[in-house]
């Protein structure tokens, strides 16, 4: 881990920032987001802002001077200007304000979709080993369960801050308003904001505690849900009878959630309480107080309208007030998970050096490695050098360190001890992309998408048309040929264009296993990178079955560095050299004949167990 990896590290060990704390982080990472992203937002926002206080104001002000016009003079020319002013400013503030609302409710999606893509574009950039990771995958559920179901996202945070700016405006324009006829009025709404405040802090602190506890209770809920429902797993679940295994685990992992809003309801009841007898309270203190000047006849009977009105609108807006910035407080602690999850520390240490594309040797020195958070070596004390163009076979029964070996080459993890070289460099020196770049491995749990073949096979989308037409076009269609997939083709409608499985279309294909293993290939040929990798891709076929695909395959890989993964043997009549893999170590090394010619030796002895299906072959 680098220094700076360290660093982030050690930032999230320190103790959790308050709730205070974590404001100007989120705020800062959202909004340049939005910003970037929807420059019109924040202008529409400031003016809704400046507008709604208007509209709050408007009626306290005119109101009163309407009815000390009725009750005085009565002048019909005054009273008809006054109304003007209060109906038509109404009419005209409201539909500014629909329209300008109208306009940021379109963002609401928009943002919720475009920042759903920032968490799926990054939990795909996360170092693969965090994909392994318990705290690394609760800290993504939080993130996604912290922006969409939570803190409303950037769309509901910037609500609250605006929704704050527009309640001080107006709360200057009151208080101006009270302190000028009735001074201690204000003494009592504000020690009602105070108790509410107080009460409005202790339930969000109770929801806090229930979201951190619903994560993992939220994860493992989905994991159950959808897989119930994805057909994907449905032969085994009906085959198995899985049926009630299932939806009782649903259904307790639902209950544990039922649990937690329980508990936060019934927690939080009190404060409730407390928060409707200090309304109460606050009521009659200020009717008694404005009822009282009114009678002395300190102010007139429209001014006493103005106090009510104003004290029902400043309680209101002060509490509004607390209740946004409550609610900034909450919000921002939920989308500081967020903040979290893309400062999430690195696991590997990640290099800036320039990869050469030539690759003229690969070498594991001494290299030793146990997976995070486990005591087992699964390697121990490896060493060996493949040179360019080598094809290497590494066999070895379930368990041997085979795909580990691989994963530590494809840097999807780090060596816990001794270092690998690539052209005598240790690869952590090198740009992670680059070296990622030189591999174009096929694992035996490939995955393929619900795209089209040729999707698939180039991982581009459709609408990069370069990618489909003139040389490129050609290029897809030659190597369709070469992994013999053009026949598959040929009795399709849509041809490469053809979606897999059914998921989005209902035309959709559902190749065979045989057919999936083309196109994976296909993928690999297609990246055109120096290394190729086949890692037990082909496990689940008949040993003459597999000995066919790696004897077609190590004609397409031609000179380029490969390596044949397999508990089997079918690979090593076309490799240079075999590894034996036993228990985390390479037991046995050389080629065929100097293999299969020791006596007693594991190689010896699974080649002539093995042997008749390769006689026959």
């Amino acid at each position: 881990m680098s220094k700076k990896d360290l660093s982030k590290k050690k930032d999230k060990d320190k103790k959790e920032l308050s709730s205070r704390e974590k404001v100007m982080p989120v705020l800062k990472l959202l909004f340049s987001i939005t910003a970037k992203k929807f420059p019109l937002f924040f202008p529409l926002e400031t003016v809704k802002t400046v507008i709604t206080a208007v509209r709050a104001l408007l009626p306290v002000i005119v109101s009163p001077m309407i009815i000390d016009e009725l009750i005085g003079d009565r002048d019909v020319k005054t009273l008809i200007i006054l109304a003007t002013v209060l109906i038509g400013g109404e009419f005209i503030i409201g539909v500014i304000l629909e329209r300008i609302s109208n306009q940021l409710m379109k963002y609401q999606q928009r943002l919720d979709n475009h920042f759903n893509i920032l968490t799926g574009q990054h939990s795909m950039e996360l170092d693969f080993q965090l994909t392994e990771d318990k705290e690394a995958l609760d800290q993504v559920e939080k993130a996604r369960t912290g922006m969409d179901w939570y803190s409303g996202g950037a769309y509901g945070i910037a609500e609250q801050i605006f929704g704050f700016a527009s309640n001080v405006l107006r709360i200057f324009g009151l208080v101006t308003i009270i302190s000028l006829n009735a001074p201690l009025l204000l003494l009592v709404i504000l020690a009602y904001v105070i108790i509410m405040g107080f009460v409005s802090a202790k339930n969000n602190k109770i929801g806090f505690e229930v979201y951190k506890k619903l994560a993992k209770i939220n994860r493992l809920f989905g994991y159950f849900g959808w897989n119930i429902v994805d057909f994907r797993y449905g032969k085994d679940i009906r085959l198995y009878d899985a049926r009630k295994m299932m939806v009782d685990c649903w259904d307790r992992n639902s209950d544990a959630s039922n649990a937690q809003w329980k508990w936060q309801a019934e927690t939080g009841m009190k404060y409730y309480l407390i928060g409707n007898i200090a309304n109460i309270i606050r009521m009659m203190g200020s009717y008694l107080y404005v009822g009282f000047l009114a009678i002395k006849g300190v102010f007139s009977l429209g001014v006493l309208v103005q106090m009510i009105q104003a004290a029902d609108e400043l309680n209101n807006t002060l509490g509004g007030l607390v209740n946004n910035t409550q609610e900034i407080l909450k919000r921002c602690n939920y989308a500081y998970e967020f903040v979290l999850f893309m400062e999430y520390p690195e696991a590997l240490e990640k290099g800036e050096k320039a990869v050469d594309k030539e690759i003229r040797e690969i070498e594991f020195r001494n290299v030793s490695f146990k997976y995070p958070g486990t005591d087992k070596m699964i390697l121990d004390n490896i060493s060996i050098k493949i040179r360019s163009g080598e094809h290497l076979s590494i066999v070895g029964l379930n368990g041997a360190g085979k795909t580990t070996f691989i994963k530590l080459l494809c840097r999807l993890y780090d060596p816990t001890s001794g270092e690998i070289l690539v052209n005598g460099v240790n690869i952590k020196e090198y740009d992670y992309q680059q070296y990622m770049a030189l591999f174009a491995p096929v694992f035996q749990d490939f995955r393929l998408f619900a795209f089209p073949i040729e999707e698939n096979i180039t991982l581009v989308d459709e609408d990069d048309k370069e990618y489909y037409t003139g040389d490129e076009s050609e290029r897809i269609e030659k190597i369709i040929e070469m992994v013999n997939l053009a026949q598959m083709m040929e009795k399709l409608e849509k041809g490469r264009k053809t979606t897999l499985f059914k998921y989005f279309e209902e035309n959709g294909i559902e190749p065979s296993g045989g057919e999936q293993q083309k196109i994976a290939i296909a993928r690999a040929l297609y990246k055109s990178s120096p290394v190729v990798i086949l890692d037990e891709p082909t496990a689940a076929l008949d040993p003459i079955a597999e000995y066919e695909i790696y004897k077609q395959f190590h004609t397409l890989v031609g000179d380029k560095t490969a390596f044949y993964i397999s508990h089997r043997l079918s690979s090593c009549r076309f490799c240079d050299r075999i590894a034996v893999f036993s228990e985390g170590t390479i037991k046995e090394y050389g080629t065929h004949d100097e293999l299969a010619g020791i006596k007693n030796g594991i190689y010896a002895k699974m080649f002539e167990a093995q042997a008749k299906y390769y006689r026959t072959a």
